[in-house]
């Protein structure tokens, strides 16, 4: 385990866990105390001394008052502690995970995610707060219990190191597996979420092909492996503590059986004997704890190892590079571009083509050819192998990454809503707009039809991914959002092409004020849209050539 990652995070919080091993350390001076209180208790007893028996007894009631509240304090602040690692660790991989790049995402399964932004990050703020923390207590009254064992007696305590060999093999026995097992179990977690929430997205499709069966079959299937993998490594983890502890229970029988029936136990003082045999009894409990420190290490190494890779993924740089020298319309100019996805052969080869201010182009070409792709490299979602695409004198790959799409409008083919009202999917991005700018946008993109005619107007929730809107309302609310901020870059990737013929027509002749004064790429192959173009060019073959327009 690196301890870049774990021990990062554990410094961050340095306070509180200090805090709640310096509470457990108390504790168990506390803890330490009761044997030899109770010895005295009970030798006081044996040997019929009152006298001193009110005051011992007092003293091991207040030892037991201060253990317990200890104890409390510990929990108390511990719980607190583990709900802020967990809020900092699901902040920070939301965080980051949010500043990776696209081709980062397009290679993953939400489902990873998803799973290490959950109970991932839960099990690592338990294991810091109520494991690690609480290392140092077990060790002292592990030790503590071994030094007074040694005081009392030296000779019969001397078979205690002797047998700590034989918890470090058990140990080893039992939990060598636990390791691999515990990132199978992860991994399998992680295909359950992925898998479920796949499914519900393809929902619609399932259903119209009746499916339901079938992925339900599927689902139970993977449900009852990760079952299978979870109950390995509950049943490893479950005899870890019980086991190591009948080691220590075994080996405290032989202290006591020593101690009692050894040379002179008549000699004996009754109080050191009774004490003697509670530190005996007392050792088997942090022993045991620390062995179960030692499985939820090997879980804990599984979980940190999925967490890193992700966070070793280097984010986009979006706080660097500058402001754009022109921020009016501009001429965009792609200068021998290459560019081709992960294994995978080139898309684009050497493409060189400009587009003038404020000038209206379409793309065309076949599935795959990539128009998509040229779209992609302009939003810097990917960047290309060769050459550069300049805006005016600038080379968008110097230009401050955040500030660049700011100044594109993007209506990507597939409209990306979420569940809420009209009104905020529509100022998405842009949460300081007005009623009247939001009402404007969706006149624009001829979505105030139908938005009017529904009981809530702006205010009408459509469900997750709009799924209570067509597939046309869908992409008018995208393109209404792409207009709200007036960006002087309009991007529309097939945005009318779930318009019906009548609706694309009124679009069109909206569209002409609208885009005036804008640069505009539309990818497209309908009429329609193409009569909006100033110029036409067609990708095939990993190249672009302009082609006459047809009008």
């Amino acid at each position: 385990m690196k301890r870049s990652f774990l021990w990062q995070r554990a410094l961050a919080f340095k306070r509180e866990l200090s805090l709640i091993s310096a509470l457990t350390l108390l504790s168990s001076l506390a803890t330490l105390s009761v044997p030899w209180l109770a010895g005295q208790l009970l030798g006081g007893l044996a040997d019929d001394a009152p006298s001193d028996l009110a005051k011992i007894t007092g003293l091991l009631a207040l030892a037991l008052v201060i253990m317990t509240a200890l104890n409390i304090a510990a929990s108390m602040v511990s719980a607190q502690t583990s709900g802020r690692i967990l809020a900092t660790l699901r902040t920070d991989a939301y965080g980051h995970i949010q500043s990776l790049p696209i081709g980062f995402h397009e290679q993953s399964r939400r489902g990873d995610l998803l799973a290490m932004m959950t109970y991932e990050v839960r099990s690592l703020s338990d294991f810091l707060t109520s494991t690690i923390a609480n290392v140092p207590a077990m060790l002292m009254t592990a030790g503590g219990a071994v030094t007074l064992l040694f005081l009392i007696d030296p000779a019969i305590a001397f078979i205690v190191p002797v047998l700590v060999p034989a918890f470090f093999i058990a140990l080893k026995l039992i939990s060598r597996r636990l390791r691999g097992l515990a990132e199978r179990v992860r991994e399998t977690e992680a295909e359950v979420m992925w898998v479920a929430d796949s499914d519900l997205e393809m929902l619609p499709a399932i259903k119209s092909f009746a499916a339901e069966t079938r992925h339900s079959k599927a689902y139970a299937r993977i449900v009852e492996a990760a079952r299978s993998l979870n109950f390995q490594e509950d049943r490893i983890t479950a005899a870890i503590g019980p086991v190591i502890a009948l080691v220590a229970g075994l080996a405290a029988i032989t202290i006591i059986v020593l101690a009692a029936s050894g040379p002179g136990p008549a000699e004996r003082d009754p109080a050191e004997l009774f004490a003697f045999l509670l530190y005996a009894a007392l050792l088997t409990r942090p022993v045991g704890g620390l062995a179960n420190v030692y499985g939820q290490w090997q879980i804990a190494r599984g979980t940190v190892a999925r967490m890193e890779r992700i966070f070793a993924v280097e984010p986009e740089i979006t706080g660097s590079g500058r402001e754009m020298t022109e921020t009016s319309p501009a001429a965009i100019r792609f200068e021998n571009v290459s560019f081709g996805y992960e294994g995978r052969e080139q898309v684009l080869r050497g493409v060189s083509f400009a587009i003038k201010p404020a000038q209206v182009v379409a793309l065309t070409g076949a599935n795959g050819a990539g128009k998509s792709t040229l779209i992609r490299l302009l939003l810097r979602f990917y960047s290309p192998d060769e050459g550069r695409i300049l805006h005016g004198s600038d080379d968008i790959a110097d230009l401050q990454i955040q500030h660049w799409r700011r100044q594109i409008g993007y209506v990507p083919q597939r409209a990306l809503l979420f569940n809420g009202t009209i009104a905020k999917n529509i100022a998405f991005g842009c949460d300081e707009a007005e009623p009247q700018a939001i009402k404007r946008a969706a006149r624009l993109a001829q979505a105030w039809q139908f938005i009017g005619e529904l009981p809530d107007g702006l205010n009408t929730e459509i469900g997750d991914n709009g799924i209570r809107l067509s597939g046309g309302e869908r992409q008018r609310i995208a393109l209404a959002r792409a207009l709200l901020n007036d960006p002087p870059i309009l991007i529309l990737d097939e945005a009318t092409s779930m318009y019906d013929l009548e609706s694309e027509a009124a679009f069109i002749a909206e569209c002409e004020s609208a885009l005036s004064g804008r640069t505009v790429i539309i990818i497209t192959h309908r009429a329609a849209s193409l009569a909006l173009a100033d110029r036409v060019f067609e990708v095939s073959d990993q190249s672009l050539r302009e082609v006459a327009i047809q009008r």
